[in-house]
């Protein structure tokens, strides 16, 4: 993957809460940016049938008149390009709604996921904070879900991975839920609902603020379930390394989301997220031995 933060600063030198540029605003430039030089690469950000390769973010600097805008790309075709056409020199200033801002400076990060896993440890308590509004799409009701329940969370994530990844590991997606709903919870929040602007009709409403969650102990019903239906004799070694691993994907995910973000609308900046992990397991959270 590879990120690209613009520093931009508005010509009239400011930048207020009503009418700075929503991440859709961006969108619209990166589209806008393509379609005169890569138009066949519109179609695939465009495609609604696939993940779309890439996401936004726009942080607003209160102490002055600044705007970063991150952009991560998942594809190799969009990555060359942006690189390619930024390093010709031709963008010094973007028009954003009304306002023209100039381009002071762009940094670039190339994100290894192989290395993402390789340094990943199992954590069993984090934090999440929601930096800007999250929902997620679901086949449950009519109407989205607000709210970051972990099956939903790690369910969006996992299937980001499993669309973006070459080379590396994937998750068993359905095995992976299963296992998050035997095994992680909410033990406290700090969250409202709150509106954002995509560019249509409507504004759409998410989740924002923070939320803690836990990994419970080793569910011993759960993997003697699992084992039963593998037709395997209970093993506590395959029960650890099971654990330890799914514990170690979940900060491998909520360290991928920080540059996809997560839900509904990630390209146009909804579903930002900060991950701050608070302990991890220990060798005294294992089994010693067989159950009985």
């Amino acid at each position: 993957m590879l990120k690209l933060t613009f520093e931009l600063y508005p010509e009239d030198d400011r930048v207020k809460p009503y009418n700075h540029p929503y991440g859709y605003v961006f969108r619209g430039v990166i589209m806008k940016w393509l379609s005169e030089k890569e138009p066949e690469l519109v179609h695939l950000l465009h495609e609604y049938e696939e993940i779309r390769p890439y996401s936004i973010n726009c942080i607003i600097h209160k102490k002055q008149p600044k705007i970063d805008f991150v952009l991560v790309s998942y594809n190799d075709n969009l990555s060359k390009f942006l690189m390619n056409d930024i390093l010709a020199g031709e963008k010094v200033k973007l028009e954003l709604g009304e306002k023209n801002y100039y381009i002071s400076r762009i940094s670039f990060e190339k994100v290894h996921l192989r290395g993402m896993c390789e340094k990943a440890k199992p954590v069993r308590g984090f934090n999440i904070n929601f930096a800007t509004p999250v929902y997620f799409n679901t086949s449950m009701g009519d109407y989205p879900v607000r709210f970051p329940i972990p099956v939903l969370l790690f369910g969006n994530l996992a299937h980001i991975w499993n669309e973006v990844v070459e080379n590396v590991a994937e998750i068993n997606r359905d095995e992976f839920i299963e296992w998050i709903n035997a095994h992680v919870y909410i033990t406290g929040y700090k969250m409202r609902s709150a509106k954002r602007e995509i560019g249509k009709r409507r504004p759409v409403v998410g989740g924002l603020g923070n939320a803690t969650y836990r990994v419970n102990p080793i569910n011993k019903n759960f993997y003697k379930k699992r084992l039963e239906t593998l037709e395997r004799e209970y093993d506590y070694e395959y029960v650890n390394d099971d654990y330890e691993q799914n514990c170690r994907w979940l900060e491998i995910l909520c360290r991928f989301g920080e540059y996809t973000n997560v839900g509904g609308n990630r390209t146009a900046g909804m579903g930002v997220i900060r991950y701050y992990p608070k302990y991890y397991l220990r060798e005294r959270d294992l089994i010693k031995r067989e159950m009985t």
